[in-house]
């Protein structure tokens, strides 16, 4: 009987393989694309055939999905926008899935792909209808309002959410005396939605702006999105990236390269980073506060070698092949991650190694844990026995000579440029670590204590990313380019004086009809919290406030950092106390002791209290009215 079923047990196989190729075959309707492409992959390695299959059946499925949107006419947008969302999300998939997960993922993104589709065309007949009824712009202002209404009484139940619409029908009617935009109420708080998320705040990026790169069940790689792509505004960063690595304990990453030069800062956590170059190895311990700079193409691995906390590095990445965009090559691996040398052909690999192709795929075919894998306390114990150790501090760096530290520098080791009860300012610039200097950065750390805030200031040449790497707090930013937006947007600008008038071209007379206008601003505000991501442009003030409850510590990565200088407007050491008596009374339209007054309040410099600290019960608070700001104002004053 068992001699019968090894017998059969082949024919049935190929039985049952040739049903599945029957099955694909009629569902791809003779593809000849398909079949050449099949007949490619039965000339491969067995262990690559399945894989490249799968590939061919993608690729016949997406020209099927590009011929159904060249027969929809009339969605040709919406098709090409679906098309482009399942593209971006199935390439999601091969960064971060692995094995089942991957396929499984993919069909997620297929299913998304045709309820995005289904979606589009419903809004097609709903753009139908609306012009049936007649909402369109020619209608009478007073009836688009009446209807606008009437949607808003019919979409939303509870009163606030009713006022709310109807308060956007009456903006969106005075907005379109000035160009106008669609007056559909959904779509109106879409656009909301969206200014929000990178039109009116493309400073601040919270949790859901990183995507993975590298992710298993011991950690994960994530990268921040590309600032150019957030906000026009960002160009002058557009070629750096933020990438933030979490390792779980007692976990090992595999040795990969990268295409660009990043600085690392170790966030928490201790472990071992060993860099491989063309004939040396280097191998440091590494520490929280740690700063390492690793040049593009090195072979690097990760140790976290502590048995109970992660290893979290935050790290500043300057590509150097394609700009703003850079990738990870893994030399080391099998099938996952995949091994660059699998993509060599087999001839080229057993010329290259001088052995037969059998000894090459026992190598590189059995790695599928992924790139981030478990490590027991032997391997780890034997890996990190010969490390230097991390953490050089100023004003010596290895071997006692100044600013020539290879290995790690510790910013805590430094002495702080400024501190006081309110907080600590640390800074590291290429005279502490020279290998700063080479990608033009200065890195600093604030640590704010509870309840205080850092005086307004401003950078004159660098624009700041800050990460926020503990405690909760907030932060605002003072922004000319968002005041001019929204005059010729929505119209709530929080400048000071003249009317809203267009101001499309930066170049335009900025002096109004009397020369009354002045420039103008907007105000950012965001709550912080620990893997927050803020950017602060070069000359724009801003203050970092912590919350009432707990410190907050904000590390920044300056760019460029050569002939910077941090600006403060407030405290004992502000800025614009350094101008004449005459100077101030011109400035201000006020005398120069009142001027004095205000600015000579505040004795601190750089800390401060913070305006949580300042509020008092008397006369029901202090000027409430007044909001937010003028309290940050008032508290930089001490007043």
């Amino acid at each position: 009987m068992g001699t019968k079923l090894k017998t059969l047990l082949p024919l049935l196989l190929l039985a049952l393989l040739s049903l599945s190729t029957l099955c694909t075959t009629s569902q791809a309707k003779e593809d000849p694309k398909l079949k050449e492409c099949r007949r490619q992959c039965s000339q491969r390695p067995r262990q690559q055939r399945e894989q490249c299959e799968q590939w061919c059946w993608e690729q016949h499925q997406q020209r099927e999905q590009e011929g159904e949107c060249e027969r929809e006419r009339g969605q040709e947008g919406n098709c090409r926008k679906a098309e482009k969302h399942l593209e971006q999300c199935r390439r999601q998939c091969e960064e971060t899935q692995y094995g089942g997960q991957r396929q499984q993922c993919k069909q997620q993104c297929q299913k998304r792909y045709e309820e995005e589709r289904q979606r589009s065309r419903g809004q097609e007949g709903e753009r139908g209808r609306e012009q049936e009824r007649g909402t369109g712009s020619d209608r009478d202002p007073q009836e688009r309002m009446r209807q606008c209404k009437k949607e808003c009484r019919e979409q939303h139940g509870e009163r606030q959410a009713r006022w709310q619409c109807e308060q956007q029908c009456e903006e969106r009617e005075r907005c379109r005396e000035h160009g106008g935009r669609d007056l559909n109420p959904r779509r109106w708080e879409e656009e909301e939605e969206g200014e929000e998320r990178g039109g009116e705040n493309p400073y601040v990026f919270k949790r859901e702006h990183f995507k993975h790169k590298l992710r298993t069940e011991h950690g994960n790689v994530r990268v921040l999105t590309n600032f150019a792509k957030r906000s026009k505004l960002l160009l002058g960063i557009a070629n750096y990236r933020v990438v933030l690595i979490e390792l779980n304990p007692r976990t090992f990453v595999l040795p990969n390269h990268w295409d660009a030069d990043d600085i690392c800062y170790v966030v928490k956590g201790r472990g071992t980073v060993t860099v491989l170059k063309k004939e040396e190895k280097q191998s440091h311990s590494i520490r929280q506060g740690d700063i390492l700079k690793v040049d593009a193409g090195s072979v690097v691995y990760v140790i976290n070698s502590d048995s109970r906390d992660k290893l979290i590095i935050a790290k500043l990445v300057n590509p150097v092949s394609t700009p703003g965009k850079f990738e990870t090559f893994f030399g080391a691996g099998g099938e996952n991650p995949e091994s660059f040398y699998r993509g060599f052909s087999d001839e080229v690999l057993e010329a290259a190694f001088n052995t037969e192709r059998d000894r090459i795929e026992r190598v590189f075919g059995k790695q599928r844990r992924g790139p981030i894998v478990q490590a027991s306390e032997e391997q780890i114990r034997s890996m990190t026995r010969e490390t230097s150790e991390g953490g050089q501090h100023w004003p010596f760096g290895e071997g006692g000579r100044f600013g020539e530290s290879r290995g790690p520098f510790n910013i805590l080791k430094k002495r702080p440029t400024y501190s006081n009860q309110y907080g600590q300012l640390h800074e590291v610039d290429a005279n502490d670590y020279r290998p700063l200097g080479e990608l033009d950065v200065k890195i600093n750390l604030a640590n704010i204590s509870s309840g205080s805030m850092e005086a307004p200031t401003y950078n004159s040449r660098s624009t700041m990313i800050g990460v926020v790497v503990g405690g909760r707090g907030r932060v605002e930013i003072v922004c000319p380019h968002l005041g001019k937006q929204s005059e010729t947007g929505t119209g709530r600008s929080r400048g000071r004086y003249g009317d809203n008038e267009d101001d499309d071209d930066d170049d335009d007379d900025e002096s109004g009809q009397h020369g009354q206008k002045g420039q103008r601003y907007r105000t950012i505000r965001a709550n912080l919290s620990p893997g927050t991501v803020f950017v602060v442009p070069a000359g724009h003030p801003f203050a970092e406030i912590a919350s009432r409850d707990e410190n907050i510590q904000i590390m920044c990565f300056n760019v460029p950092a050569e002939k910077n200088e941090r600006i403060f407007l407030a405290g004992r050491n502000n800025v614009m106390s350094k101008m004449e008596r005459e100077a101030k009374e011109l400035a201000f339209d006020a005398s120069a002791r009142e001027v004095d007054e205000l600015f000579n309040s505040q004795r601190e410099q750089a800390f401060m209290p913070g305006p949580e600290s300042r509020r008092s019960p008397r006369g029901g608070g202090r000027r409430e009215s007044h909001g937010f700001i003028a309290s940050v104002l008032e508290a930089a004053a001490g007043m």
